[in-house]
């Protein structure tokens, strides 16, 4: 590898897994569920991004002048896009206070598997908070097709989010690591 594309490549996390020393010698199981820990954490940080900046903007709304004059239907949806950000946010921070929990008990395993449920969950509920808040503007703007948007908008993120990464693992015969 040369010296250009190493210094591009990012340091290991304090305590992540640190790679195999030869391309021939494989991951230890520490090093694999480390590795994997490690992984999951750099997924839910996108998420956690996403969950901030959507409560942050749920949050602000109902301190805005226009806010007292929106309809009940409108008030339902942002209930329901705040309540589901809420929970996203929960979930998705559920790892670090388990992993605090639990660290130096033997139970790294159980930990990235409760995590990684926790994860796709916490995923889930943020798509549909997305789509909430997104069927709240849209509605608030005037545009009556907005749930119908707001369908096609949900649809894309679970074909995008999961059905296209389950074909490729039943196209391809994937099996998992563990």
């Amino acid at each position: 590898m040369s010296a250009a594309v190493q210094r591009l490549r990012p340091l290991p996390a304090e305590g992540a897994a640190q790679p195999a020393q030869a391309a021939h010698e494989p991951e230890s199981p520490l090093q694999r569920l480390n590795r994997g820990y490690a992984e999951l954490l750099q997924e839910v940080r996108i998420g956690q991004t996403c969950v901030q900046a959507l409560a942050g903007f749920l949050m602000a709304l109902a301190f805005m002048p226009r806010f007292a004059t929106i309809t009940a239907g409108q008030r339902g949806l942002y209930v329901a896009a705040l309540v589901t950000t809420m929970l996203a946010a929960a979930l998705l921070t559920a790892p670090a206070p388990f992993h605090r929990i639990v660290s130096g008990r033997r139970l790294k395993q159980r930990l990235i598997s409760l995590s990684s449920r926790l994860t796709l969950i916490g995923l889930s509920l943020l798509m549909l908070a997305m789509g909430f808040a997104f069927v709240l503007v849209l509605d608030v703007m005037g545009l009556v097709a907005a749930p119908y948007m707001g369908a096609v908008m949900l649809f894309g993120f679970v074909f995008i989010w999961f059905v296209i990464p389950v074909w490729y693992r039943v196209r391809h015969g994937i099996k998992d690591e563990s």
